[in-house]
């Protein structure tokens, strides 16, 4: 048999080898028929040789099709004996119709007609698999279906015309349906691997889009914040910090809308390390500090005294959770307070978890807004979107976000009493206290005075960001164009650290990581820092194993490529006084 039906057998065995529903009524059957014809004039003997070569070919089929129900591969012995044992299955149940239709009684004689269409109609559904596999189970059948009426039927040739006619027209209508079933199955793969194609090629086109997006939105953010550093008028620091909240919506924009390509593709990963949650919320609400303060808005952190020290969880998708809740309870607040509360709580099952509550004293929604608010696309107002800017996406994100951590999202409001978003996730503490906590982000502002760093990026944009911010940090900061210039600066200077493009044309930042590792050009310890804009999931434990310490997505964010450096720096110290 070609390759190709044998892939489509190996493929669809699941589906051959019967869901549990199937198996149940088929073993049922088997039973009753045997018990039936034990009190028939078969008798007991034949009709437990009839069940015993039922339960032998039933057994083998199973056992047979388990390697292709683990793995999806039959080997080539297997798939023949898969095909015998269905060949085998099939003349079990056409040996009880012969046995019936001989008795000569009329009731056997119907049960035996109705044993045989059975078997045609099990037969139609493995027409949607393989050819062979229809045609192992279907040829007895069929030729009872025409043999036992037409040979051993005892009709008149004018009675016998007319069962004739019936039985080859039921038999026309039978090969009809596995023929149209065939067809419809091989539509319906096809349609199924166009979506896939078009799928991964929408992930790729994105994944393309936002890695070009970013590169510009580097060098767009990375010197608007390195100008921020600068002596500037009050005209000047007004016009600047619109264009730096600007930029910043638009890049909450592009994550939500890769976030939902991701969710949609199934592709969207968790990463669960235990993390500081008190610290979290401490740092989210120190992010929107400046926007509550540019409204007017008080913004309060409430945090249980009984909370863990540290949690098991993602922190990246709870730090989204909690800052998409945050951003809209800011956006949609004109006047009084927004509180953000985590607080320790108990679980269904009885299970440590978390409760996280963002309060606000805005405007309230009715129950017809609440109900529609965690569609993707939707906001509470058909005119938020014009008044507010967003895609609608982010709490469709967040429910995602807490189903897929196990947890829950809801949220209580009336029109005019504000609203209240209640974050239920089961984030047990953490039995290792971690030992690369993140520094808050006005802690690191200065922290890399004396601290020398190589960056390597083809784009020179992506060069001068870099540059600037870092030394806007004390930092002494040097550059190469690509990662053959990088291998010689390495191998006559001394760095405490490099910052590495990935995506580089001829000699990427994994080709320059591997030749450091193996000793070919500088010290093989020195931290490495992948910088790129297309970091999908499991991006970071994949480079991880290539030999980069940490990554670092573009934009570049000065606290958090600071964080990050002295993280891997430390890091490396550790190691270096236990070695």
């Amino acid at each position: 048999m070609p390759a190709a039906r044998w892939k489509v057998l190996d493929e669809r065995l699941d589906i051959v080898a019967r869901t549990r529903w199937e198996v149940l009524t088929v073993r049922s059957a088997a039973a009753v028929v045997a018990a039936l014809l034990s009190i028939q004039p078969f008798g007991v003997l034949w009709s437990i040789g009839w069940f015993a070569c039922f339960a032998v070919t039933e057994a083998g089929a199973r056992l047979v099709s388990r390697a292709a129900l683990s793995d999806g591969v039959l080997a080539p012995r297997a798939r023949l004996a898969y095909l015998l044992l269905t060949m085998l299955a099939g003349l079990v149940w056409c040996a009880l119709a012969v046995r019936g239709w001989v008795s000569g009684q009329e009731a056997l004689r119907l049960a035996a007609v109705a044993v045989l269409v059975t078997v045609l109609i099990h037969a139609i559904g493995f027409s949607s698999r393989t050819p062979v596999a229809l045609l192992a189970m279907c040829a007895p059948a069929a030729l009872l279906w025409l043999a036992l009426p037409l040979a051993l039927g005892g009709y008149e040739p004018g009675d016998l015309m007319i069962v004739g006619f019936g039985t080859f027209m039921a038999l026309a209508y039978v090969l009809a349906a596995a023929w149209a079933t065939k067809k419809n199955a091989q539509a319906l793969e096809d349609a199924e691997r166009r979506a896939k194609e078009a799928s991964e090629t929408k992930s790729a086109f994105l994944g393309m889009v936002s890695h070009e997006i970013r590169t510009p939105m580097n060098g767009v953010m990375g010197m608007a914040r390195a100008l921020q550093a600068t002596q500037l008028t009050s005209q000047q620091r007004e016009y600047l910090d619109t264009i730096i909240r600007s930029g910043d919506a638009l890049m909450d924009i592009l994550n939500d809308v890769l976030d939902h390509t991701k969710i949609e593709a199934g592709r969207l990963e968790l990463n669960v390390a235990p993390f500081n949650l008190r610290l979290l919320g401490e740092q989210s609400v120190q992010l929107w500090s400046e926007a509550a303060a540019a409204k007017n808005l008080e913004l309060i952190c409430e945090i249980d005294p009984e909370l863990p020290a540290y949690v098991q969880g993602d922190e990246a998708r709870v730090r989204q959770i909690v800052q998409n809740l945050l951003s809209n309870a800011l956006k949609f607040t004109g006047n009084g307070r927004v509180t953000l509360a985590i607080n320790r709580s108990l679980q269904a099952d009885g299970e440590s978890g978390v409760e996280i509550l963002v309060r606000d004293t805005g405007p309230g929604m009715s129950a017809d807004q609440t109900a529609r608010l965690f569609r993707p696309f939707v906001q509470a107002e058909a005119s938020a979107a014009r008044r507010y800017g967003g895609t609608g996406l982010g709490l469709s994100i967040c429910r995602t976000l807490c189903s897929m951590m196990g947890g829950e999202i809801g949220v209580e409001s009336r029109p005019g009493d504000g609203a209240t978003f209640r974050v239920r996730l089961p984030l047990p503490p953490a039995e290792i206290t971690p030992v690369d906590t993140q520094p808050s982000p006005k802690s690191v502002a200065s922290s890399l005075s004396d601290v020398r760093i190589l960056v390597t990026d083809d784009n020179p944009i992506n060069l001068a960001v870099a540059r600037a911010l870092l030394r806007a940090t004390g930092a002494s900061v040097e550059t190469a164009a690509h990662g053959v210039e990088a291998l010689d600066r390495v191998q006559t200077d001394l760095f405490d650290v490099l910052l590495m493009d990935v995506h580089m044309p001829d000699f990427d930042g994994v080709e320059v990581v591997r030749h450091i590792r193996a000793g070919l050009a500088g010290p093989q310890d020195v931290p490495v820092v992948a910088l790129t804009g297309q970091a999908g999931p499991g991006e970071e434990d994949r480079l991880r194993t290539l030999g980069f310490d940490a990554l670092h997505t573009k934009p570049i964010r000065q606290a958090e490529l600071v964080a990050t450096i002295l993280r891997v720096l430390e890091h490396r110290r550790r190691d270096r006084d236990v070695a």
